[in-house]
């Protein structure tokens, strides 16, 4: 089932008095600067019957009616942006709300509507029949073919308070509030309920994801266990207005391309593709003579593409499907498969992989599917040939078992670029020296050295050092003037600007997780011609810019420090003063942490 979400990353717009951007055009310039990966803005047009711009103060953004909408839509068209709706619904003045939903909806551009149905006061207060009545007369004036969706609050005590059943013959996707930092939950957590509460309702799921209030680790977590676990195909964040750099920058690498998975290994992806019964290189048939269509039942998963499933046979194989993802070159792939949470209780599922390099033969991988619920399973890691049709997946409905069911949903090939073993080091070296120097078992190369130290009391007022002050005085005082500094293991850059008080510029790096998932940031103080910017991409040994003094405030040297909390992507120049405890919380003694995480050489 396509939707107009597909790949897509979006971000909710509630008011324009909420915002600090003066203009619409001022928005689409904070999103393309911030947040590039960000698709298009859901706007919100109106609440129950009166127009959004009712409870707006802002003219240049209020919505009265439709010429404001197409207001928004052509304004955000030249920078790339799509326009879609959300409004809430109450149930009150039906007539009034399905006037609006449709005025809205006619709005030439406008790519979908997604109605806001909450549990409590100040939202929808109708009954089942509220809703058939307020529904068929949104789709008699639009037709079936305008996309239509629904967000909710997911947790399931809440599921029958809003009639679930009622709406769904009149809209086209879920988008469920995933607000962990609301709800006092873990991403994980809100994600899992979510699925198993509306997976069986039928139609895809579009996790909204809370964009602020929480850390930008948890929103990382959360859109990697939403694309990466729950198999969702488009993300959106609430909202304009809260979501700061940080949490952009977090949005930015919304992408999964790097993971531990279950089998603790770390793995670097590039090429992907998933594969999905009705596309092309996906087969199927039966060995009685049934067409396909008889053969199989099928139902919509929560990824929006179709599962067939069919009964499972203890004695001899009735139904076959094939998938085949016509690599583009030899190398190591990941293999998936997506588990759906209905129709999927063998034990045993057979599943035959073919095509793996130096094996003659196929590889049966025997897979519980009852095991799992709406969630991507990896089946191999393993080399296979970039030869025609060589790289395959078969499934046939024979298990050994009776009264079973058996799905055939879609799988994924992933190109695995680059993994890290558990316990392999995950390359960490010294940000200053030669690249020779800097491989070698010194960890601060040549003559340089820590002036100053770690948790050291070392001024006046009491103050205790987070890292290490990083100096070169041979052959001459000040030989590390406009020294090269390099980041110190790859990772994401998540600050580069002017720090506060007497920082000067700062550099603040997010490495990829350790083996064990373990995530630390690492700072740079007191630089000069920066060359990285937030959002981008670092590798070990990369230089980002040039040892300084703080514009004059200090001799020349590179304050350096690791941080094993999120503190730096709160407070980029949080600095902990006397607090001797606050040391210890946040930072890690630069040395040892290189020592214990040396690159392999």
């Amino acid at each position: 089932m396509a939707t107009p979400y597909d790949g897509k990353v979006f971000i909710w717009h509630w008011t324009g008095s909420a915002i600090g951007e003066a203009t619409i055009d001022d928005v689409a310039n904070t999103l393309k600067t911030y947040s590039p990966v960000t698709n298009g803005v859901f706007i919100k047009t109106s609440d129950a019957a009166d127009w959004q711009g009712r409870y707006d103060t802002k003219a240049s953004m209020e919505i009265n009616g439709p010429s404001d909408i197409a207001r928004w839509v052509n304004t955000l068209a030249p920078h790339g942006l799509e326009v879609h709706a959300w409004c809430v619904i109450k149930g009150i003045n039906i007539s009034g709300e399905i006037s609006k939903i449709v005025q809205a909806a006619q709005v030439p551009g406008l790519r979908s509507m997604i109605l806001d149905v909450e549990p409590y006061d100040g939202y929808w207060e109708g009954d089942p029949e509220d809703v058939v009545t307020l529904m068929s007369g949104v789709r008699n004036a639009l037709g079936h073919d305008f996309h239509i969706g629904i967000s909710i609050d997911p947790r399931r005590h809440w599921y029958n308070s809003i009639h679930p059943q009622s709406w769904r013959p009149y809209v086209n996707s879920v988008h469920p509030q995933c607000y962990w930092g609301e709800m006092g939950r873990t991403p994980e957590d809100i994600l899992t309920e979510t699925y198993v509460t509306w997976g069986t309702y039928g139609l895809p799921i579009y996790p909204v994801l809370q964009g602020y209030g929480v850390s930008s680790d948890s929103i990382r977590e959360a859109q990697d266990i939403a694309r990466s676990v729950r198999g969702a195909t488009g993300l959106s964040y609430f909202r304009l207005g809260v979501i700061g750099p940080i949490e952009f920058a977090a949005i930015n690498e919304e992408k999964v391309d790097t993971e531990v998975g279950p089998d603790s290994v770390w793995r670097r992806y590039g090429w992907e593709k998933v594969l999905a019964p009705g596309e092309s290189g996906y087969m199927d048939g039966s060995h009685t003579g049934q067409p396909s269509s008889q053969a199989f039942s099928e139902f919509t998963s929560v990824r929006g593409h179709p599962i067939k499933w069919t009964a499972t046979r203890a004695d001899r194989d009735t139904v076959w499907a094939l998938w085949r993802p016509n690599l583009p070159a030899r190398g190591i792939y990941e293999v998936s498969v997506f588990i759906p949470g209905q129709h999927a209780t063998s034990l045993v599922a057979r599943y035959h992989i073919h095509g793996i390099a130096g094996v003659g033969t196929e590889l049966l991988v025997r897979l519980n599917q009852a095991r799992y619920y709406d969630q991507w399973v990896p089946l191999v890691v393993y080399e296979f040939e970039d030869v025609a049709d060589g790289a395959q997946v078969n499934l046939t409905d024979l298990t050994g078992e009776t009264g079973k069911e058996i799905a055939f949903s879609a799988v994924r090939w992933r190109q695995v670029l680059e993994e890290i073993q558990p316990g392999e080091r995950i390359g960490f070296d010294s940000p200053v020296g030669t690249p020779e120097e800097r491989l070698s078992d010194q960890i601060w190369p040549g003559t340089w050295f820590d002036a100053t130290g770690y948790a050291t009391l070392y001024t006046p007022s009491g103050q205790y050092h987070t890292g290490a002050d990083l100096n070169n005085n041979q052959p001459t005082w000040d030989a590390d003037k406009l020294a090269p500094v390099y980041s110190i293991a790859n990772g994401v850059v998540t600050f580069s600007a002017r720090g506060g008080a007497s920082w000067g510029n700062l550099i603040i790096i997010r490495h990829d997780a350790l083996p064990d998932g373990t995530v630390v940031w690492s700072r740079y103080g007191h630089v000069i011609n920066m060359l990285v910017r937030e959002g981008d991409r670092v590798e070990r040994g990369q230089q980002i810019s040039q040892i300084g003094n703080a514009e004059g405030a200090f001799p020349y040297h590179l304050h350096f420090d690791i941080v094993k909390t999120d503190i730096l992507e709160q407070n980029p120049s949080h600095w902990p003063g006397s607090n001797l405890d606050e040391v210890f919380r946040h930072y890690a003694e630069p040395r040892q942490f290189i020592i214990n995480n040396r690159s392999s050489r």
